[in-house]
This record gives structure tokens, C-alpha cells and sequence, in this order.
């Protein structure tokens, strides 16, 4: 296994050749596209980009670089060997229809349910376990570690991590409800 793999890179080997011209994760240089140099479509339920417009569509996943404070901005766009194609430097320079199909890839992939009451919390042997209001309805799921499982994205934000990998946002802890507050207060 390589060395990079094993610490999560996702990198071609400094050997590869780049046959068709794209520029690879390991080069700073990747291209930023816009609506005037690149297409996006979908095709069987998969995204495909077209770069340059008249080149042959290649399926491309998403993937936000800043996913807890620009949202809309400095997306990659990678193969579906996690290889990154170029990087759109706003969601917005896209209009119409691609717009779209961006802002619901986006949002699938990175879906978040909005925690607006939190019904209790529960630890037992290093887990922590909720029963919460959210945008989604009512939910229970599992932190383990909890204070780990917590990242603080400034403004009051909370983002949560649960065993299974799902997301969750607490979009102002400050403003919830003083009950749900007292909750969670020793976690902040």
C-alpha cells in the first residue's frame, strides 16, 4: 500500500501518465471550469461533465474543499476513481439547469438534517445517544466519542458525526431552545 493512500490521499503515482491531458490531484495547476468551458449533465442517475464542452463526457462526483464554511464555492471535481478533474470556483458562475443538477448533487451528497430540538442525550460506555426534531422529523442515532464526533464551524455551528457516517447541523446552538441547550452544554 502506499504511504499516501494509507494517510487518505487519493493521489496517481508520480509515474502515471495523464493520457488525456486532465490535470491530476498531485498538480497544483487544476483547471478551474466555468459554464463557458464545461457542461454538466445527468445520465441514469449519474453526474457526467463534458471539459472542454465538445470533449467526451466523463461521470464526475463532487466534493465541497471548504464543507463546513463555503459551501457553494471551491468544489472539485473528481473522476470516479476519486481523481480530481479541475474545480469550479463558484456553484453561481453556473446557471439554469447545470446549476441545478450541481446544487442537488451537492446536496445529496452532503445532507445534513437541521437539529432544531433535542429530546435527550444519553451516555453509556463512550456513546452518546440522541433523540432529536429535526428537519427530517423526528430521529434517534449514535455518537461514539462524542466530544470527537463534534466539529465547531464558528457562528454557534455545530456539525455531528454518527457511527453510521451521517451528518448532522445544529445551525445556532446559542438558539436553541434553553432545555436542548442545558443538553449538550457540556459538550461545548
Amino acid at each position: 500500500m502506499i504511504e499516501q493512500e494509507r494517510r487518505g490521499g487519493r493521489r496517481r503515482p508520480p509515474d502515471a501518465e495523464n493520457k488525456k491531458g486532465r490535470a491530476t490531484a498531485e498538480n497544483p495547476n487544476t483547471p478551474e471550469i466555468t459554464a463557458e468551458n464545461a457542461s454538466f449533465f445527468m445520465q441514469g442517475g449519474f453526474l457526467y461533465m463534458r471539459y472542454p464542452k465538445d470533449a467526451e463526457p466523463v461521470r464526475a462526483m463532487l466534493h465541497r474543499n471548504f464543507p463546513f464554511e463555503l459551501l457553494w464555492e471551491y468544489i472539485s471535481v473528481l473522476d470516479i476513481d476519486g481523481y480530481e478533474l479541475a474545480y469550479i470556483r463558484k456553484i453561481d458562475d453556473f446557471s439554469g439547469e447545470e446549476r441545478e443538477i450541481l446544487v442537488r448533487e451537492l446536496e445529496r451528497k452532503y445532507y445534513s438534517p437541521v437539529i432544531s430540538k433535542i429530546y435527550s442525550v444519553k451516555e453509556r460506555f463512550g456513546f452518546s445517544y440522541w433523540d432529536v426534531q429535526t428537519s427530517a422529523g423526528r430521529l434517534t442515532f449514535t455518537l461514539q466519542d462524542t466530544f470527537k464526533s463534534m466539529i465547531r464551524a464558528g457562528g454557534g455551528k455545530l456539525f455531528l458525526f454518527d457511527v453510521d457516517g451521517n451528518r448532522f447541523v445544529i445551525e445556532d446552538a446559542e438558539k436553541l431552545d434553553r432545555r436542548s441547550y442545558k443538553k449538550i452544554e457540556l459538550y461545548l
